[in-house]
């Protein structure tokens, strides 16, 4: 495995969308919608993923991609939609946190218990870190897990200071945008 890092993600690509035809009108641009809620689906593009689906709910999604392009085709569709399906801006702050010891930095900052989530059910968490609202979205990698993060903005350098803090403590390392 890995060792413990704390990447302070560089911005990407984000769109929110709701109504009761958006998982609908989702599904007519291509995209391969989870059909749980609180679940979540890789569009993949010549072998990595491309888009980051998640459904937080019955009729509302979060979408992340890797870069511009991916989401600015289906932003212009959905500002041409007639009706039922409605934007929500997504200016999230974004982490990742990887490697060998993530639990026991998990534990310490949530009260989820992340080791014991069946991530063959690809769950989205919903939950408070550090008395800050996040979104989570676990990932099983060739090198482990990974656990995506998404917040306010105005919440994330006191999440990532905080958060970066316990990962050097445990003998891990931050990278990323503002490391």
């Amino acid at each position: 495995m890995s060792a413990l890092c704390l990447d302070i993600a560089a911005a990407s690509a984000r769109l929110g969308l709701k109504g009761p035809r958006a998982a609908d009108w989702l599904a007519s641009q291509g995209f391969a919608v989870p059909a749980q809620a609180n679940s979540w689906n890789g569009q993949y593009v010549g072998g990595s993923e491309a888009v980051l689906i998640a459904r937080l709910g019955h009729s509302e999604f979060f979408l992340e991609a890797l870069d511009d392009g991916a989401l600015g085709a289906l932003a212009e569709g959905l500002a041409a939609e007639p009706g039922g399906v409605y934007p929500v801006l997504r200016e999230d702050f974004a982490l990742r946190l990887s490697g060998s010891g993530v639990h026991d930095v998990l534990a310490q900052v949530c009260n989820v218990d992340f080791a014991g989530l069946d991530l063959q059910a690809r769950p989205v968490i919903m939950t408070l870190m550090i008395g800050v609202a996040v979104l989570a979205v676990p990932e099983e990698r060739s090198d482990g897990r990974q656990y995506r993060f998404w917040c306010d903005p105005t919440f994330g350098p006191s999440l990532s200071e905080t958060l970066g803090a316990i990962v050097v403590e445990c003998g891990g390392t931050i990278t990323g945008v503002a490391a």
